[in-house]
């Protein structure tokens, strides 16, 4: 079962709880004249998060579905997604573009790297370097420039699960990125200085409540 809350102007936070604790797992629907889909889910959630995003829109009204890196909560039901809608469009990076494609996933996904950007139309999302994983393949996250929200999928994870569905917090204590969310020196380096000259209200989280950074 998932949780719909609107967290901004015609964006919405998807969540599920699983685990000890009840660690959260979250997708982001941005409603627009090309709306986009923010992560899958794995296939257990997909009756869950659909159900969610038939709250808001038909799944056929889906254009986007962007992926940060290939895992399985970021894209493991995306079969599914394309057996409910064949036209939807993943949009990813290169590396996770290959192993789409190499799994058979999808054939051509929209291949977008740092420093592009992508207009939804109220919305535009620009993307940066994302290290993610143990491989530390090349992901992407994806920062809307409307409402200045970083969707930072596994960096800035916030414990627990239940809670409200944003939570106050303050810039110093959020974006500073752990060795352990990137384990590169180098990596972790060239992405600290890419959020930090983000002017970021909202920190779209893919496990915890969405983080308020206003004042």
């Amino acid at each position: 079962m998932s949780q719909l809350d609107k967290i901004s102007e015609g964006v919405y936070r998807i969540s599920s709880t699983a685990g000890p604790g009840g660690f959260s797992f979250n997708q982001f629907l941005i409603k627009d004249t090309q709306s986009m889909l923010v992560h899958t889910g794995a296939v257990q959630q997909f009756k869950g998060v659909t159900e969610s995003i038939r709250e808001v829109l038909d799944i056929k009204q889906l254009t986007y579905l962007f992926i940060s890196h290939f895992e399985s909560d970021e894209c493991g039901s995306i079969c599914n997604f394309l057996g409910a809608n064949a036209n939807l469009i993943p949009v990813c990076g290169a590396i996770t573009a290959r192993q789409l494609q190499g799994f058979g996933l999808h054939g051509s996904p929209q291949i977008v790297k740092p420093g592009d950007e992508l207009a939804l139309g109220k919305h535009k999302l620009s993307f940066i370097s994302y290290p993610s994983e143990m491989h530390l393949w090349e992901g992407l996250l994806a920062y809307d420039t409307t409402d200045k929200i970083l969707f930072s999928s596994d960096l800035f994870v916030a414990r627990g699960g239940g809670e409200a569905a944003i939570k106050k917090a303050s810039r110093a204590e959020v974006l500073k990125i752990e060795a352990r969310s990137i384990p590169s020196d180098e990596g972790r380096t060239k992405c600290q200085a890419a959020i930090d000259a983000l002017d970021i209200q909202l920190v779209a989280v893919g496990h915890g409540p969405a983080l308020d950074l206003r004042p």
